[in-house]
């Protein structure tokens, strides 16, 4: 008897890719899916990973993380908007970035789509530098200034970066998270890559800079 199945549909979920894997790959990355996104969670030698990221500068790729834009519109929005330059932390681990008074950046977290959101995830790329050198890596391709002193943790600033429009969000006191235009992820990655070798840095994986 011949079988028909084959013209039935299957179900087929497409994997996301971010901008600098093909770069990750060629750096040696392991890449494993989580989420629905081809994900480098490490080099290969997770010790050597945390150690850079502990002496020196480490950066890694988190293209993958959920981007939103919120509008507001007045008091019809009931979102509590704040100024710009400083974000905070939202209940499901993200934070919450002010752009100007009326429009927000939401970055990370897992909870649902607030109402009116704007999904920009493939719209931006982002690559994160960790460890003590994380300042003098961006200060040598960007012009914000990023001194804890000035900057503090969830202090948040558009700019150029690599003579791009960007963003700088400092998620920790030796961590900053880089966003750039989605088109410029593997320009992002090479200019980063050479700034972090020159002290000493590298590539580390999502495991490295989560654990």
């Amino acid at each position: 008897m011949t079988s028909l199945a084959f013209l039935s549909p299957t179900p087929h979920e497409a994997v996301a890719r971010s901008p600098m894997e093909r770069l990750a790959r060629a750096a040696g990355a392991v890449v494993e899916l989580r989420d629905g996104w081809n994900a480098p969670v490490s080099y290969g030698a997770i010790v050597a990973e945390r150690a850079r990221v502990a002496q020196s500068v480490g950066f890694a790729d988190r293209s993958r993380i959920r981007k939103l834009e919120l509008r507001h519109s007045g008091t019809a929005d009931l979102t509590p908007v704040r100024l710009p330059g400083t974000a905070t932390r939202t209940s499901d681990g993200g934070w919450r970035c002010p752009v100007t008074p009326e429009r927000t950046l939401v970055l990370g977290g897992s909870g649902e789509l607030p109402a009116g959101a704007l999904d920009l995830t493939c719209a931006h790329a982002a690559l994160e530098l960790a460890g003590p050198l994380a300042g003098e890596c961006l200060a040598r391709f960007c012009a914000i200034d990023v001194r804890p002193a000035v900057l503090g943790v969830g202090g948040f600033r558009p700019g150029s970066v690599a003579r791009t429009p960007g963003y700088v969000l400092r998620t920790g006191p030796s961590a900053l998270l880089i966003l750039t235009g989605w088109a410029y992820g593997e320009y992002l990655w090479e200019t980063v890559a050479t700034a972090a070798a020159r002290l000493g840095g590298g590539p580390v994986g999502e495991d490295a800079l989560d654990a």
